[in-house]
């Protein structure tokens, strides 16, 4: 958007920038933010190559007889692992992107992300115990990195300023800029989702060329790939400066004898009520969603199995994968128009009723005749497209928007901390009730939390994105608020 007065009606499709510096922020957080879904998904479909008898998935009651059986305590940990390292970046790395810098957290969370994936494909050895042992530890590093990033490559993008933007642009016309960067910079999330399966793929391809390229070596690669994004990464954010608004902050704070504590800061400032309401909130409406997202973007292979029946082949559950999750990405690309056009409260409002609508509709197709596979597959296409329009894109945009830079990253980590927690609790929850009562009634259930973050969302997030006692005008080269 270089034009000042450009038709707001229109998607930003330069991405909000505008100068070579900038551009290289909106790198940094397409390529994080594609590094964590790769990260997380990996696991997904590692796990099936892991268990499966050559190319083909078995059913649970075969499952004893694939090439590594997944142990029963492993079962209910290797997916948590990843969760809960996420709960523990994003609360430390958040915290440490408003002490230390943007920058510097950075460089951290990322070295977890390289470590934790070569780790995974490279350490892994002997029995299922031990290898599953190993991975559950690996996948724990990863989780913590990949964690990092939501709120530091949400908060730099929502930082990196237009040249223009100490002009006397009006307030709007920033928040759209804003909006369009951190909108952008999550859609690379949606190819992230997609890559582990275009990966896994190629291994097929090269299985079926030569049968010696065996699945101890194609599991590893999938999870090895994981490292490129997030070294490249960690590169170009050594070589980056911080953003302008963390270094003004870090300024007013050399003039304190006082040691910054985010906490202390927002609780002694007058507008403390109005962003304890926002941040419980961007906590609640983030929570509710990835209950939903979690129980089908990483269950997507277990979900594809349940539609076309138990035994599949690694080829096609990758491919319907990858369609299924294409899906996306025109519904993340409305969202990102949509929130700069109606701003994040109407974009998470709205989303979250059409997801419960999707979700109600997917289990009444499958409770009524679940042989109709077409009919059911297609119904969750449209699902991933809600899924992608709505609360995915605004749940990590408001907290970039919305808090002031002084504990930006620390609240934008506290809410997705709470949005993992109900990743978790997402994960947990389709494993059992998938089991007990059947798939019908997981996806009633998610259309319930929808129903929840609908509610949280008119309750609790403010209808518009203008920074709490600050003003896109200002913001991010506002003057700091003191630290004495």
């Amino acid at each position: 958007m270089n034009d000042i007065n450009k038709d707001s009606s229109t998607v930003d499709l330069d991405n909000g920038c505008s100068n070579p510096q900038q551009c290289n922020k909106a790198l940094i957080g397409k390529v994080s933010n594609y590094s964590v879904q790769y990260n997380l998904v990996a696991a997904s479909i590692a796990v099936v190559y892991l268990t499966s008898d050559d190319d083909t998935v078995l059913s649970s009651s075969d499952a004893d007889s694939g090439d590594y059986p997944e142990p029963n305590w492993a079962k209910m940990t290797l997916l948590g692992a990843v969760f809960a390292g996420a709960v523990i970046g994003m609360l430390t790395m958040g915290y440490l992107g408003d002490l230390l810098g943007r920058r510097k957290a950075m460089l951290i969370t990322l070295s977890f992300v390289v470590l934790g994936a070569l780790g995974s494909a490279l350490f892994p050895w002997g029995s299922a115990d031990a290898i599953y042992g190993v991975l559950i530890g690996m996948r724990l590093l990863v989780g913590i990195g990949v964690g990092g990033i939501y709120p530091l490559s949400a908060v730099s993008s929502a930082e990196a300023k237009h040249h223009e933007d100490d002009s006397d642009a009006a307030s709007p016309v920033l928040r759209e800029r804003a909006a369009a960067r951190v909108g952008w910079s999550f859609f690379w999330q949606v190819p992230g989702s997609m890559s582990p399966y275009i990966v896994s793929l190629i291994m097929m391809l090269g299985h079926h060329f030569n049968e010696n390229f065996s699945v101890d070596a194609q599991f590893r690669i999938i999870f090895g790939v994981g490292a490129i994004p997030a070294a490249a990464v960690w590169y170009l954010t050594y070589k980056d400066a911080d953003t302008q608004a963390f270094v003004d902050v870090q300024k007013a704070r050399q003039d304190s004898s006082k040691e910054f504590n985010a906490w202390d800061w927002a609780q002694a400032q007058p507008k403390w009520p109005e962003l304890r309401k926002a941040l419980a909130g961007t906590a609640l409406t983030w929570f509710f969603f990835d209950i939903a997202f979690y129980g089908t973007a990483i269950f997507t292979p277990t979900i594809l199995k349940n539609i076309f029946g138990g035994s599949n082949s690694l080829v096609n559950i990758s491919w319907q994968s990858i369609v299924s999750t294409a899906f996306g990405v025109p519904g993340c690309i409305c969202g990102i128009w949509y929130l700069q056009k109606g701003g994040c409260f109407k974009l998470n409002l709205y989303g979250f009723i059409l997801m419960g609508v999707c979700y109600a509709m997917l289990a009444l197709a499958y409770s009524i005749d679940k042989s109709q596979h077409a009919l059911v597959f297609v119904l969750f296409l449209i699902l991933n497209f809600a899924i992608n329009n709505g609360p995915s894109v605004g749940t990590f945009a408001i907290p970039a928007l919305i808090f002031p830079t002084e504990v930006k990253s620390t609240f934008h980590g506290v809410s997705a901390a709470a949005a993992k927690l109900g990743a978790v609790a997402g994960t947990f929850m389709y494993a059992a009730l998938g089991d007990a009562l059947g798939f019908a009634v997981v996806m009633w259930v998610q259309a319930g939390f929808c129903v929840l973050g609908a509610l949280a969302t008119y309750f609790l997030i403010p209808r518009e994105d203008t920074v709490i006692g600050g003003d896109w005008t200002v913001e991010p080269n506002h003057d700091p608020h003191t630290y004495t």
